[in-house]
């Protein structure tokens, strides 16, 4: 109702200034008018009670003629209107009348007791008229009028020197409100104020001043800030290039090693084919039969090499163009290039579905991911077997489905992790293996691709023989992404 101080203190100024002035006019006409009548009632009763053994006196020896001056007398008196004197015994009235044009204000009657018999003779109605009360209440109208208008007077020297603090008030609130809005810097410049506003004016000046400065060193602050982020995140993107890089590199080494794995056996057997075939021509005793078998085992054996290179060409495809897909191909796919190494470290490894999912993102990212985590399973199987704590390794890889998300998980027999070093194996640089054999930073590569490709988790957690990665990958999001 009220949005300013100005408007609110005046409604509630005057609101006062009219109750008052409204209590003492209810008090003048009312109260008072009430106060007068019964002091003029009790005044009546007084002189009646005087004059009443006189009148009785007159009345008892017939004395009329003293009696009519005597209410002659009476009459005198400009607030009684009439007179009149009903007698007992005679039926006969005496009146007397005066000022019949007033306002009756109030009547009285009383009885008149002869004095030698005690009987009453007679009884004085007295009518009052409003004539004095009149004349008291236009002097106290009067006496009011000059009230109000010294009231208003000073109410309003009152009002005017209030408004003048409360406008400069609202001057410092508007400046407030400028500067808050559109950073407008207006000096509240105020006089013939009192001393609190003038103080509250300095210390307003002042604190948009402050305020002023340190949104000024706050700008400044923040524009070196943006640089130095900038230059930072260019350090962690350098960082994460280099790390990147040497993952690469890391995995093209385990590549290498795994093709070796896969053509060692067919290049012995292509080499033992060339060498019968050669001894058999030494001899001369190379038969067309022979020579058509060997040339078909090693036919078989190229393409199987040829095969391989595709299978490795595929995984390091750089496309990075995100589609649907099925995750147990690409584990499969993996498997496929890890699996003759897998079989020479004496690890075995099985498949679990238990739900056909599909995925949505870059497969070859998550084949990165799925490499990563099977070259770990299998450098702490290769450890444990070399330590004589298991004679062969064991990998189970589940597929499954939890609401709305995916679950790949990877389990070993390699042995537990320590609680300790837990929550730092995903961190950068930081690896149980020996400078020779690991980098450190498989890990963390892999989990920022779930994190930041598949919005996704990597999780770990200690089992009886060994432990389990957990990939979970949400299915809900990454259908709405694809069909975005």
């Amino acid at each position: 109702m009220f949005k300013t101080l100005i408007s609110k203190f005046s409604f509630f100024f005057w609101l006062i200034f009219l109750i008052l002035n409204l209590l003492i006019y209810f008090f003048g006409t009312v109260y008072i008018k009430e106060i007068l009548t019964k002091s003029e009632t009790d005044k009546i009763a007084l002189m009646l009670n005087t004059l009443k053994p006189a009148i009785a006196y007159d009345i008892s020896f017939n004395q009329q003629q003293q009696l009519t001056q005597l209410l002659n007398t009476m009459l005198q008196d400009n607030g009684i209107q009439s007179i009149q004197i009903i007698y007992t015994d005679k039926k006969s009235t005496l009146k007397e009348k005066r000022r019949s044009n007033t306002e009756k204000l109030f009547s009285y009657t009383t009885a008149v007791i002869d004095p030698f018999t005690h009987t009453t003779v007679a009884h004085i109605k007295l009518s009052y008229s409003n004539v004095y009360i009149n004349t008291v209440q236009k002097k106290i109208l009067t006496m009011q009028l000059y009230i109000f208008l010294i009231t208003l007077f000073l109410f309003s020297l009152f009002f005017l020197y209030v408004k003048r603090d409360l406008n400069a008030l609202r001057t410092i609130a508007n400046a407030l409100q400028e500067y808050s809005k559109f950073r407008t810097i207006k000096p509240i410049e105020l006089s013939n104020t009192s001393q609190e506003i003038q103080t509250i004016a300095k210390i307003a000046n002042t604190m948009i001043m402050d305020i002023a400065q340190y949104v000024k060193d706050l700008k400044t602050f923040n524009a070196k800030l943006e640089i130095k982020v900038e230059q930072e995140l260019q350090k962690v993107q350098k960082q994460e290039k280099m790390m990147l890089h040497q993952s690469r590199q890391a995995a093209m080494g385990e590549m290498l090693e795994s093709i070796a794995h896969q053509w060692r056996q067919p290049l012995n057997i292509i080499g033992v084919s060339v060498s019968n075939l050669e001894l058999q021509a030494m001899l001369k005793k190379l038969e067309p039969k022979d020579l058509q078998e060997k040339l078909a085992i090693i036919a078989t054996n190229t393409n199987y090499m040829s095969n391989t290179i595709d299978d490795f060409r595929n995984f390091l495809n750089p496309e990075r163009k995100k589609s649907s897909f099925n995750p147990q191909k690409s584990i499969k796919d993996v498997l496929s290039i890890l699996g003759d190494e897998l079989k020479t470290h004496h690890i075995q490894h099985r498949i679990e579905q238990k739900e056909h999912l599909t995925f949505f993102g870059v497969e070859n990212e998550f084949k990165q991911l799925l490499m990563i985590l099977l070259n770990n399973a299998k450098d702490a199987i290769t450890a444990q077997i070399r330590n004589k704590s298991i004679t062969f390794g064991e990998i189970l890889i589940s597929i499954s489905q939890d609401k709305d998300k995916g679950i790949v998980s990877i389990e070993n027999n390699g042995g537990s992790i320590n609680e300790d070093i837990m929550e730092s194996i995903f961190e950068p640089y930081f690896s149980t293996k020996s400078s020779s054999h690991g980098t450190g930073i498989g890990l963390y590569i892999g989990k920022n691709i779930v994190h930041k490709r598949f919005k996704g988790s990597l999780r770990v957690h200690n089992t009886k023989v060994g432990c389990c990665f957990t990939i979970e990958i949400p299915l809900q999001s990454q259908d709405k992404e694809a069909k975005e």
